[in-house]
């Protein structure tokens, strides 16, 4: 599937959102501009921006005009990639990455310190930047997102190696720690245009079942992807348990799991084709995708719906 299509009804918005994201990134102080040097700043899908315009899209009348730059939308867009960019610079401290989409990480290079300021330093821009905007629901937004987004982190360590945490345990980390997120973008997009409360609903339930499915896929891709921009079985290193493993336990390979650093990842790989780990992990990703499916089905036909259905295809069996 080609994602730069899944964008084109929204290509401007995403050009000057990259242009607003680059721009407040910067200061006096020279090593910052040395961090961001090392951070993929007009790197990465920028999903989260191409959600929200394409959203934006379906709510707007007349499906003709996709925003303006006037009315603030590739601020919000640029903001919101600025937050998720923050939150990847201190993931990659907690899990002593040093690679993120095929480059040394921040942490790589300037050690954790310096990055724990540098993600500290992009989230406060991306409030600063709503905030002079006069953006209140915009911000309210980002910060309710990120306190569910740091819940879900502490309850995802809380339960490392944890081989007996349950699927429910799991549904509520994912569904704190990526899918806040993307539930708040679909209301912000709602709030843009006055909808009523119901509705609006129905736009965040959207959002969060488009959200479990992004991460349930993410979670696959550490298994399965050899373009994923990272080590195979690196949340298993890590320790964190997701659904795959979950799924491995109960088809009894936990044995395996405790053996990987002394047997590789050839037999584990096996087992999970054996017991059909994708294809258990995909069935649950189909329920998500129905529903999103029969929401963005509601809505009349235009380019803006077509590409969300096309990025929903995308996320649910993506293969990077």
């Amino acid at each position: 599937m080609d994602y730069l299509k899944i964008q084109a009804p929204v290509r401007p918005l995403l050009k000057t959102a990259e242009r607003i994201l680059s721009s407040h990134i910067g200061s006096r102080v020279r090593l910052i501009a040395e961090l961001r040097d090392h951070t993929p700043v007009g790197k990465g899908k920028k999903v989260r921006a191409t959600f929200l315009f394409l959203l934006d899209g379906i709510v707007r009348e007349g499906h003709g005009r996709y925003g303006r730059e006037e009315d603030g939308l590739p601020l919000l867009g640029a903001a919101i990639e600025m937050l998720h960019l923050s939150s990847l610079v201190h993931d990659d401290i907690v899990d002593n990455s040093s690679w993120r989409r095929g480059e040394k990480t921040p942490n790589h290079h300037f050690g954790d310190y310096l990055s724990v300021l540098w993600g500290d330093f992009l989230f406060i821009t991306a409030v600063r930047m709503l905030s002079r905007a006069g953006r209140d629901a915009a911000v309210a937004m980002l910060a309710g997102a990120s306190r569910q987004m740091i819940e879900g982190q502490i309850l995802e360590f809380a339960n490392s190696f944890n081989y007996g945490i349950s699927s429910r345990t799991y549904y509520d980390i994912i569904r704190r720690k990526t899918s806040s997120l993307f539930a708040g973008i679909a209301e912000l997009a709602t709030s843009r245009r006055g909808m009523a409360a119901r509705r609006a609903e129905e736009f965040r339930r959207f959002g969060q079942d488009f959200g479990m499915i992004f991460q349930i896929s993410d979670d696959l891709l550490d298994i399965f992807s050899q373009r994923s921009g990272k080590g195979r079985f690196q949340d298993l290193k890590e320790g964190k348990v997701t659904l795959p493993y979950i799924l491995l336990i109960e088809g009894g390979a936990l044995p395996l799991m405790r053996k990987f650093e002394q047997t590789g990842p050839g037999p584990l790989l096996e087992r999970c084709r054996s017991l059909g780990i994708k294809e258990q992990s995909l069935a649950i990703v189909d329920r998500y995708h129905r529903r999103c499916s029969r929401f963005l089905r509601a809505f009349p036909p235009s380019p803006c719906r077509d590409s969300l259905e096309s990025l929903l295809e995308f996320v649910s069996y993506r293969e990077y």
